[in-house]
């Protein structure tokens, strides 16, 4: 539930938390799965008297602020999360193919488990990128773990550290940044590893 005792109608709202989710709560991923009952609901009293008008910017950004929050908090409280993983998702076709790339990597077992290790694998990302169906060149690909140049045009980059990227991906969270160099499209998706404990809690208890 996201509140506010400002007045506001509906339909302004509603546009605002449309536009709001899409960047927020659309953007995360524990495990790829959606339950039954995942639900975002903006409730405005009005018991301030305070009037919103429609196109009220500093409503909007402070809206966007909270509900990003409260989105990366649902990631860092999933089931046996070791690593929480901001990627950023830069050059591709459009704003939808880079959100496609994002929740291919995002969704695959192989990549999330290496996050579990902290191993600096980046031929996993590659794969699932090119498993997500989006247009993309092999050979023009870039990746960054943080500061650290990890691939340069579909390759392994030559200032690569391995020590150093492996260091990196122990923290408890960190960011990927990837170049598609297909277009302007972009995007920042919030997403976590694939542990033994999650196997665990998933598949020792009956729900």
């Amino acid at each position: 539930y996201l509140l506010t005792d400002a007045e506001v109608e509906p339909v302004v709202l509603q546009g605002w938390l449309a536009e709001v989710v899409e960047v927020s709560f659309n953007r995360i991923s524990v495990d790829g799965d959606t339950s039954t009952n995942d639900t975002v609901l903006l409730l405005a009293s009005g018991a301030s008297g305070v009037k919103i008008p429609a196109g009220y910017v500093p409503f909007e950004q402070a809206l966007r602020h909270v509900a990003t929050s409260l989105a990366r908090q649902v990631v860092a409280d999933g089931e046996g999360v070791g690593h929480v993983v901001e990627l950023r998702i830069e050059g591709a076709a459009s704003d939808a193919e880079a959100v496609r790339v994002a929740k291919a990597i995002a969704h695959s077992p192989l990549v999330k488990t290496a996050w579990a290790g902290s191993d600096p694998n980046w031929g996993r990302l590659m794969a699932a990128i090119g498993n997500s169906g989006a247009a993309i060149d092999p050979g023009r690909i870039d990746i960054w773990f943080g500061e650290l140049r990890i691939c340069r045009d579909g390759g392994r980059a030559a200032e690569l550290d391995e020590a150093a990227a492996h260091g990196y991906l122990t923290q408890p969270e960190f960011s990927i940044r990837i170049a598609l160099h297909q277009g302007e499209g972009s995007c920042v998706f919030w997403t976590t590893d694939l542990t033994a404990q999650y196997v665990s809690i998933n598949a020792d208890s009956s729900t």
